[in-house]
């Protein structure tokens, strides 16, 4: 018995310490990406990207539930360039996280106004049917994704959000340039940086999260923006 718990003991420790491993490792090439911008771009000729309209995410459906489909750099810039749209349009993409094997993950608004582009937000129905999928918007469709899919889109709409909403420096009024990455923006004038605070929410169980969402558009008339299961960016 005691031989038994110590193989147990010694299993645990192993994978416990091989998570940890990964984590470390997951968290030192981000932190890379996002203070390098020589690193950043060469993380996306091997990346993918996940695309939104106007802060809604692109999604596929799959049977019960949404999928959101990822593009390579190379599809992207077909992708634009069919649309009349300049590749210079990846530089409003953000990081928003990377896989074990280090394959960096962005996300790109192309219905915002571009800081990076001279040409105007791509319509909608175009790109949908371009695309096969939909936009829709992340909280209608919050409860038909699976946990990693919905916490990345949370994660890559908060910033999206964030970028959009801090492209002039509130000391000069001059446009704010962000890094590659999107980790922050600096004012050229004032060389003031700001940083996205990103808010995020307490995890609770899938059941619990629809029971809360259900009584909060049973009973409310009007959902506030703070009382939802999303992450909130605010500088």
């Amino acid at each position: 018995m005691s031989l038994y718990c110590g193989i147990a003991c010694r299993r645990k420790s192993f994978w416990c310490y091989r998570l940890l491993s990964t984590y470390v490792a997951k968290t030192r090439y981000l932190f890379e990406l996002k203070e390098d911008d020589d690193a950043c771009r060469k993380a996306q000729q091997t990346g993918a990207f996940y695309l939104f309209h106007n802060l809604a995410p692109l999604l596929q459906q799959s049977e019960h539930q949404y999928l959101p489909p990822q593009h390579s750099l190379l599809e992207l810039e077909k992708f634009l360039a069919k649309f009349g749209q300049d590749a210079q349009r990846i530089e409003d993409s953000v990081l928003i996280g990377c896989s074990e094997q280090h394959e960096a993950w962005f996300a790109l608004d192309l219905g915002l106004n571009s800081s990076s582009s001279v040409n105007a937000s791509l319509q909608k129905p175009e790109m949908e049917t371009e695309l096969q999928g939909s936009f829709i918007e992340l909280r209608k469709a919050l409860f038909r994704l699976n946990v990693k899919d919905a916490s990345l889109l949370s994660t890559a709409q908060a910033l999206l959000r964030w970028h959009d909403a801090h492209q002039f420096c509130s000391r000069s009024g001059q446009p704010t340039k962000k890094n590659v990455a999107g980790s922050k923006r600096v004012c050229p004038s004032s060389k003031i940086i700001y940083y996205p605070q990103v808010k995020l929410w307490k995890r609770l169980s899938s059941e619990k999260l629809q029971k809360r969402w259900d009584w909060r558009w049973t009973d409310c008339s009007t959902l506030h923006p703070s009382t939802g299961p999303f992450p909130i960016a605010h500088s």
